[in-house]
């Protein structure tokens, strides 16, 4: 049986906010110990991030802590933005547990990848979830995310990347008492668990879906047969196609990655004499695309679409936790309040036990392995398998 709880502490001193947040945690699922942390501690604490995480770990008599910095916190209706704040789950049950550090080296994701899979390998199977956390400034996402599938066949990648709220320029990652910049961390579940991951979207598509017709590496060059500037500046107001680092910044690409499903991408440039428009990622022949901006409405309203839907998966047998990992493009700057995630969550999935952060990069699947999303808000639910 898994037993879950989360707690969440805006004490200044990290030591004090881990034993708090924990200490939430324990008793919420009336629990002594526990088998995982996982620990989640903002900007604020960064000097004390290794004090937080021992601190945490001795109180729930567990090595197997995993978190990383972030520029906010989350757990059960608080949203923590812009202030300390430290939020905890903790999970026991009969379940194998393996977790990793590992270093990054520039130019080598899938070394990370095949270290990753080195060191929960006995453990791994289909049906077992591995909790990712990656230093966002420094990870190759992409290349690392396809190691991680054929490494690992069958296990759900879920979580995100490490954030800050600007201030130091750099990020941490923690695995029992390491805590460090260009790393990745995480922590593999196996065993009588089942586990759902929705993605919840804030792009909004403006216009029609096109199919790219001509490209080379992430550069398009025609959609349905004509100039792909074309399809562009046919949605985008005449005052934005004027002012290119806005219109930049303003419209994104949603590249299809399976029946239904697709991952926001920014825009590096566009080309009006060449027709063409570059991604910041790479395209190929025949993929869907379509063009979208960021809405707070439509965001809304697709994280209650996701909700309902992971509510009705789990009608038959109760969820006993769930990690929620929102981009940091989300909260109080994109909706105008602050707690809405969060309010939403409770609304549609009750008392069950809810932490996570405000992140660099989400991910979670989409389509045939775990992908790099971005101004999402992914929510994996944990439970027994029956």
């Amino acid at each position: 049986m898994l037993r879950a709880g989360a707690g969440l502490s805006t004490e200044r001193d990290s030591a004090r906010a881990a034993a708090d947040a924990t200490a939430a945690a324990l008793e919420s699922a009336g629990l002594g110990r526990a088998d995982v942390l996982l620990l989640f501690a903002t900007t604020h604490h960064g000097p004390g991030f290794t004090r937080a995480t021992r601190t945490g770990g001795n109180l729930a008599g567990t090595d197997n802590v995993i978190g990383c910095s972030a520029a906010g916190v989350l757990a059960g209706e608080l949203e923590v933005e812009g202030g300390p704040g430290v939020a905890a789950l903790v999970l026991q049950g009969e379940l194998a547990a393996r977790r990793f550090f590992v270093p990054l080296e520039r130019g080598r994701p899938q070394r990370a990848a095949d270290c990753v899979a080195d060191a929960v390998a006995d453990a791994a199977r289909p049906g077992a979830v591995l909790f990712l956390f990656a230093d966002s400034y420094n990870v190759q996402w992409e290349p690392l995310l396809q190691g991680l599938a054929s490494g690992l066949p069958g296990v759900r990648v879920v979580g995100g990347g490490a954030s800050e709220n600007g201030s130091v320029g750099e990020v941490a990652v923690f695995a029992g008492n390491a805590s460090s910049s260009n790393a990745i961390s995480g922590v593999l579940l196996a065993g009588d668990l089942r586990t759902t991951v929705g993605v919840t979207h804030a792009v909004h598509r403006v216009g029609c879906v096109h199919r790219v017709t001509s490209a080379q590496g992430n550069v398009i060059l025609a959609l349905d047969g004509r100039p792909a500037y074309e399809a562009f500046a046919a949605v985008v107001p005449a005052s934005l196609l004027e002012d290119p680092p806005r219109a930049l910044a303003v419209v994104l690409a949603g590249l299809s990655v399976g029946e239904g499903e697709f991952v926001a991408r920014h825009l590096r440039g566009f080309d009006p004499q060449r027709g063409a428009v570059a991604l910041a990622a790479p395209v190929v022949e025949g993929q869907e695309l379509f063009f979208g901006v960021r809405d707070p409405q439509g965001a809304r309203d697709d994280l209650q679409r996701v909700l309902v839907d992971q509510a009705a998966a789990w009608e038959a047998t109760s969820p006993a936790a769930a990690l929620y990992v929102n981009c940091v493009g989300r909260g109080r700057g994109f909706y105008g309040v602050p707690g809405l995630d969060t309010a939403y969550i409770r609304q549609h999935l009750g008392g069950v036990p809810v932490a996570g952060f405000f992140s660099g990069a989400e991910i979670a699947p989409g389509g045939a392995m775990s992908r790099l999303h971005q101004y999402t808000g992914v929510l994996a639910m944990l439970g027994p398998r029956t």
